[in-house]
């Protein structure tokens, strides 16, 4: 391939309004290409009211179970909630998947209830992830290539990740020491290769070191990323968002979220995607011969 595609999508819609309205704007006025909907989130039916307006946006599912209540009932998934009915944390949820404390057969009903909640409103999910990549874990790996076979989606979030420019360091962009990053490296192949080897996905998922930057240093890094993609195809997530009193207080990520914001609707970032014809697709472009659109030039 001598083309650089690119796939934009953003995580988190329906999380809230604000999130939800954030990634509208950064689609409509941006190069934001494609979302995963959070269907067991207070903004959710919002998110599909609002994403009807906008076809040109693709919506994938974002699987969730370490992030408020399941779609089936508490009972049917007793090993993945606790006492009140609510998923465990991240932190938990991850220690369970790791330990098998949370059962495959559980993970994969919610995975699928989730899946139709979307197809129950008319949507087909263009792909799915998985909130905090849950979906990577040992015990949920299976689980959600099941999930997606028998719900009929053939499109998911690559395993690997990269960075760009190339860093000289081994083991890949992530976290702790060079003997865990390989590890990470190595588990993440063998998953791409064996159990979703059957699904479509990008080449990679482009890594951007979350570490608290100002936005003109984020702007930068992105700038850097998108001046040195070679050809492939790639993803790059985000969680883009506006600021919504009630709930950005206590949402960990909310500054970033604006950041990114300012990012996908930055008029110097959207020449440089023109300037070097990255074309800008979705989900839908890995399965279909749907045309690819160039980058809008009528950023905000």
């Amino acid at each position: 391939m001598t083309e650089i595609r690119l796939i934009v999508n953003a995580d988190d819609f329906g999380m809230s309004r604000g999130i939800t309205d954030g990634i509208i704007v950064t689609h409509r006025y941006g190069f934001l290409s494609s979302a995963s909907l959070m269907v067991n989130m207070p903004a959710a039916e919002y998110a599909i009211s609002r994403a009807c307006n906008f076809p040109s946006l693709a919506l994938g599912v974002h699987l969730n179970i370490c992030q408020g209540r399941p779609v089936l009932p508490a009972r049917e998934v007793q090993t993945l909630v606790k006492g009140g009915g609510t998923f465990h944390p991240p932190h938990e949820m991850a220690r369970r998947l790791w330990t098998r404390q949370a059962a495959p057969a559980e993970i994969e009903r919610e995975f699928r209830a989730q899946i139709r909640w979307m197809k129950e409103r008319g949507l087909v999910p263009s792909h799915a992830d998985s909130h905090h990549h849950m979906h990577l874990y040992p015990a949920a790996a299976r689980p959600f290539a099941r999930a997606l076979r028998a719900e009929g989606i053939s499109c998911a979030r690559a395993c690997r990740c990269a960075e760009w420019p190339k860093s000289t360091a081994f083991g890949g962009p992530y976290k702790g020491g060079v003997l865990r990053r390989e590890l990470v490296q190595m588990y993440r192949s063998i998953l791409q290769s064996t159990v979703f080897r059957a699904l479509n996905s990008p080449g990679c998922r482009i890594a951007i070191r979350g570490d608290g930057r100002v936005h003109s240093t984020l702007r930068q890094r992105w700038k850097s990323i998108l001046e040195s993609l070679p050809p492939g195809t790639f993803e790059l997530a985000c969680h883009p968002g506006l600021f919504e009193g009630g709930f950005s207080e206590t949402d960990a990520i909310h500054v970033r979220r604006e950041e990114e914001l300012l990012c996908l609707t930055d008029r110097d970032l959207v020449g440089v995607i023109e300037r070097r014809a990255i074309r800008l697709i979705t989900y839908r472009n890995l399965r279909s011969s749907i045309p690819i659109e160039r980058a809008s030039s009528e950023a905000a």
